[in-house]
């Protein structure tokens, strides 16, 4: 139950929002930002992760254990971090979404697939992560906007 490769990205991904709460200052929309990560994250997992078998997180036997801490504290972790410098004009937030597709594809290839953190029984990281992760960007992008301005 205790897979050290889980623990160190959970800690890592806490730190790296720790981080750049620092650099950026917290504002209540990125509250709201989390807790809409959150829903949007566990909705999917539930979908994808239980319902159709296509991943898990470490463990069959644990999965609902290691999903809930990847859908409570990973990924909005990285949700911060990834608010918090996104770009002002509009080519900007398109290239800025198009590295972070491209960074966490190959870290799901290159890092969490080989070390066990995400085990895939049917997924295919490309092009199923690839278009996940577009679609979740730019809606957290669009979210993001629609707080600010109101």
């Amino acid at each position: 139950m205790w897979y050290i490769p889980f623990w160190i990205f959970l800690v890592t991904s806490l730190m790296l929002a720790g981080i750049s709460v620092i650099i950026k200052k917290f504002r209540f929309v990125d509250i709201q930002i989390i807790i809409m990560v959150i829903a949007l994250t566990m909705s999917c997992d539930m979908l994808f992760c239980k319902q159709y078998d296509l991943y898990h997180y470490v463990s069959a036997e644990y999965q609902g254990w290691y999903s809930f801490w990847a859908n409570f504290i990973i990924i909005p972790s990285l949700g911060v971090v990834f608010i918090k410098f996104i770009p002002k004009s509009l080519k900007g937030v398109a290239v800025y979404i198009v590295v972070w597709t491209i960074v966490f594809t190959l870290f799901e290839i290159y890092i969490a697939s080989p070390t066990g953190i995400l085990v895939y029984n049917k997924w295919l990281v490309f092009p199923y992560s690839t278009i996940g992760y577009i679609l979740a960007f730019t809606l957290v992008y669009a979210y993001s906007r629609i707080l600010l301005k109101h």
